[in-house]
């Protein structure tokens, strides 16, 4: 008798299962939206497009691999145009009208830092923005998390190589002169201080056309190293001002310098110059790089590789790892652990990230690129910015 109960009720229990999930078939499949804010219209559209496009690339591979524990991961992106203003709004609507786990890849130093007041009032993870800026990491934040070195740690690397590998001590630091320029210039003062060498410190404004008078400031004051602050267009016009000066210091600078779009504005003036590299060029043989080429390829055929489409699946790939140590659980304390947790992890594609309750920030080192026959070709180990 209790031997036909327990059979009676282990088929209602098993009938009450499956009516439920043909019933409600929605919510065992729910999918796990993760939003993103960046420029895809205006004159930074190739960066967000790009970072953008990683990700859904990523996004693409994992889902059709059968997701994340059962789960597809749903992206929506929104085009803020590189406002600050805009980029608030476009994150509120991303947590509050489409119920996101996770601000991914948000990018643009001036916008991802725009966003630290609301990402602490609504206590939703803002997880690896293509962003630079000193705010991000210090102090740290609960709910923000980087993978790409903040311009300061860029700098202590590339002026301990300067001092140690080039030997050289007449440095003038050229730099756009906002927020991000001011955070350059100040770890090269960091690491420049500590041996007594001074730093021609000459900014410039955003939009400028003209660099004649900073460059002829440097070469007067004797300069035989620039570190160029700024972006690959702006870079390439000191160069050719240099030139046009007959004066030829070895050029330097941070992540954007290391460009492929410095060659097609510089041309062979490019050569030489030496920059931080934050990931793997695109023309590594690391087998990672391949297989991100491949799936850009696979996904989306009609566009062009970039290190910033790079950053994006990374990003992408990476939150799928932590939905996956976090058991499939994607609220904020969830993932918040999870990452806080990830000692050492090798993507392949950069320095090894490791993150701890006190320390967000994944990546404290870069590594040194030089121009070589029209390519950026990595000339050192990963070096600490200590």
């Amino acid at each position: 008798m209790i031997r036909e109960l327990m059979k009676a009720t282990t088929r209602r229990n098993v009938l009450a299962a499956v009516i439920a999930m043909v019933a409600f078939p929605a919510a065992a499949q729910e999918p796990i939206k993760v939003g993103m804010s960046g420029p895809f219209s205006g004159g930074l559209s190739l960066l967000g497009q790009s970072v953008r496009d990683g990700v859904e690339v990523a996004f693409g591979e994992i889902n059709d691999a059968g997701g994340v524990n059962g789960r597809k991961l749903q992206f929506i992106a929104e085009d803020d145009g590189y406002e600050p203003m805009r980029t608030i709004a476009s994150a509120r609507k991303l947590v509050e009208q489409d119920k996101v786990a996770a601000l991914l890849a948000v990018t643009g130093t001036a916008p991802s830092a725009a966003l630290l007041p609301f990402v602490t009032e609504s206590k939703t993870p803002l997880l690896f923005p293509y962003a630079f800026a000193h705010a991000l990491t210090t102090p740290t934040n609960r709910d923000v998390f980087t993978t790409l070195p903040e311009v300061r740690v860029q700098m202590r690397v590339l002026a301990n190589y300067i001092l140690k590998e080039l030997k050289q001590t007449k440095i003038a630091a050229i730099y756009q002169n906002d927020d991000f320029g001011q955070d350059a210039v100040a770890g090269l003062e960091e690491r420049f201080g500590k041996a007594n060498v001074p730093l021609v410190k000459l900014p410039f404004d955003r939009g400028t056309t003209n660099f004649s008078g900073v460059v002829a400031q440097a070469k007067a004051a004797g300069v035989e190293h620039v570190v160029f602050l700024g972006i690959p267009k702006d870079a390439a016009l000191v160069m050719r001002e240099a030139n046009n000066l007959g004066w030829k210091p070895q050029f330097s600078g941070h992540n954007a310098l290391g460009d492929p779009q410095t060659f097609q504005l510089a041309g062979p003036l490019a050569e030489g110059a030496i920059a931080i590299a934050v990931m793997e060029p695109l023309d590594s043989d690391k087998p990672a790089v391949k297989a991100f080429l491949a799936a850009q390829k696979k996904y989306k055929p009609n566009t062009k590789p970039t290190t910033y489409s790079m950053h994006g699946y990374q990003s992408g790939k990476l939150f799928a790892e932590i939905v996956k140590r976090s058991g499939g659980k994607t609220d904020e304390a969830s993932i918040v652990a999870a990452l806080e947790g990830m000692k050492n992890y090798d993507t392949g594609l950069m320095a090894p990230l490791t993150f701890s309750a006190t320390q967000h920030a994944g990546a404290l080192s870069g590594a040194i690129m030089k121009a070589q026959g029209g390519k950026w070709k990595i000339i050192s180990d990963w070096l600490s910015a200590d």
